[in-house]
């Protein structure tokens, strides 16, 4: 194991527009959007991207169409109106999930009226949802090199917060949403966060995977976050891999080989043996990098 001592490394980059856009979107059917802030990407089997790739987070909301009704994973960051973006796209009844309660995937909940959760032991689940996100933490996303697109007309950077928002369905691990001739099951998947949850559509063949995985910076240290219960969910993840063939995770790039969920939980063990390489970044923590996707961890490689 190797490590480079003293060094200030940020975690994120002042240049990271250089990525963009990702070659991974030029395979993608892009649609029009009204809203410039969203980048809409038809994926098939019913189901949207909607990309904020103006904010360094890139975060990514989906929209999965049924019959009766639709499903919404996430709101991301809450810079423009994503409920508007929802609208142009189906007139159906929308029921919103979220993987898990960081800031960066409720940004638009209190725009929606039935949102689905899963009660983590911790209550960071009710916590966020009974305050959102004051100003002194939402800032955090908008300042500096954060945001390069300008912003949506009505957007007050001064004032930006996540209202808080009323969760009206508690998730359990197994349940199965029907929306119409297209059912989504709950995984608990554990790790990046205790409320953190995956949702698999066997007949679409694709699996949601919120911030479990993604091509960039998975963390490990965020409250609550636990690199043993990271690896048991990759496995849990890695066994039901005959049921899915890609993997829709909520930031950078949708529509991802689910290869690559093996390659994390490998790379996930060998942190967790002490047999990665890694960099130090700012604060201490520590990057562990295995190319297309990398864990940050705290000082202790945890």
């Amino acid at each position: 194991m190797t490590a480079t001592k003293g060094s200030t490394v940020p975690m994120k980059p002042a240049d990271w527009t250089k990525n963009l856009p990702r070659p991974a979107y030029k395979n993608l059917k892009k649609i029009s959007a009204e809203d410039n802030w969203f980048s809409v990407y038809d994926l098939g089997h019913g189901t949207y991207a909607i990309y904020e790739d103006g904010q360094y987070e890139e975060s990514i909301s989906y929209l999965l169409l049924g019959k009766d009704r639709a499903l919404l994973v996430d709101t991301g960051n809450g810079i423009a109106n994503l409920r508007a973006q929802v609208r142009e796209l189906t007139g159906l009844p929308v029921l919103l999930v979220n993987t898990h309660h960081h800031i960066d995937h409720v940004g638009s909940n209190y725009l929606f009226d039935e949102i689905a959760a899963f009660d983590d032991d911790m209550g960071l689940a009710r916590r966020t949802a009974a305050l959102g996100y004051f100003h002194e933490k939402a800032k955090t996303y908008i300042g500096g090199s954060a945001v390069w697109k300008p912003y949506p007309e009505g957007f007050d950077p001064a004032a930006f917060c996540i209202p808080p928002y009323r969760i009206t369905r508690w998730l359990i691990d197994g349940e199965i949403f029907d929306l119409g001739g297209r059912e989504v099951e709950v995984l608990h998947t554990p790790g990046h966060s205790p409320d953190s949850i995956c949702l698999l559509d066997r007949g679409a063949r694709m699996l949601w995977v919120g911030d479990m995985f993604y091509t960039g910076q998975i963390y490990t240290w965020l409250a609550g976050g636990d690199l043993n219960l990271l690896i048991r969910s990759y496995r849990r993840l890695v066994d039901l891999s005959s049921h899915y063939d890609l993997l829709m995770p909520s930031h950078n790039e949708p529509a991802i080989e689910k290869e690559m969920l093996r390659k994390a939980l490998d790379g996930a063990v060998q942190v967790r043996d002490g047999s990665g390489e890694y960099i130090v970044l700012e604060g201490g923590r520590r990057k562990y990098d295995f190319g297309r996707f990398a864990f940050i961890t705290g000082p202790d490689g945890k």
